[in-house]
């Protein structure tokens, strides 16, 4: 019985040697990914696409600027079209407001309100997903397999509040670039999946420029083309401020 317990005791000391080495080496992987985007700050002029029954269905279209500061704070506006013009999207550390230009209110995103659409567009990314952040420092993270082409991280976020149960990022192993990522929820399961595409490198900045976000729930469909990005620029700080940002 003591030789029994002996190599029980070992074969978990053993196991829990792999995981940890599994840990560090998907930490590594994808902090290596985060040098790559990281910026000081940034601005992003996009266009987003929302196809709420699929691609065969209507389409609603949305031009929207971004900034960017650290890996933190965020800030959004809609430009068009006019009925939603002037709608705003301020993250700063994880606190999140929505400026309504129809009715002159800002409205507070927490808890379970970040997993809804971010600025009520109906669109399939959440605010939780538009957010800023980081893969190395958002995650406990470890290596979930590998295929052909992609070494695959398991994603655990780190905060409370996410609506998030997993992500799995599959990472492409001659580029090093994220190429798709799947979410997943405690109810739905396997909820949602971000495909990841045209990669450029724009002032030593790397990042995707063509994102589509397919929600395995309902149906929808929501694209993201950037049309322009310019990163470690001067940006004016009230963007920036809660007090500020929507005005």
């Amino acid at each position: 019985m003591k030789k029994i317990g002996f190599f029980i005791i070992l074969l978990t000391v053993l196991s829990g040697g792999v995981w940890y080495v599994q840990a560090d080496e998907a930490a590594e992987l994808m902090a290596r990914i985060d040098g790559k985007q990281y910026s000081e700050n940034s601005q992003t002029r996009m266009y987003m696409r929302i196809f709420p029954d699929g691609r065969d269905g209507e389409v609603r279209e949305y031009r929207v600027e971004s900034y960017g500061r650290g890996e933190t704070d965020s800030y959004m506006v809609f430009l068009e079209p006019r009925s939603i013009r002037g709608l705003r999207i301020l993250e700063l550390e994880e606190d999140i407001r929505v400026f309504f230009p129809s009715t002159g209110r800002i409205r507070r995103i927490t808890g379970d309100q970040k997993g809804g659409s971010a600025g009520g567009v109906g669109g399939d990314f959440s605010y939780e997903d538009i957010g800023s952040g980081s893969y190395s420092q958002d995650y406990r993270l470890s290596m979930e397999g590998e295929d052909s082409v992609h070494s695959i991280v398991r994603g655990v976020p780190l905060d409370p509040e996410s609506s998030y149960l997993y992500l799995l990022f599959y990472i492409e192993k001659n580029s090093e670039q994220v190429r798709k990522v799947e979410y997943f929820t405690r109810e739905e399961g396997h909820k949602k999946t971000l495909s990841l595409e045209n990669y450029t490198t724009v002032q030593g900045v790397e990042m995707p420029s063509s994102m589509e976000m397919v929600n395995h729930e309902d149906g929808g469909i929501t694209v993201i083309e950037i049309a322009a990005a310019r990163y470690n620029i001067d940006i004016d700080d009230k963007f920036f401020n809660p007090n500020r940002f929507y005005r």
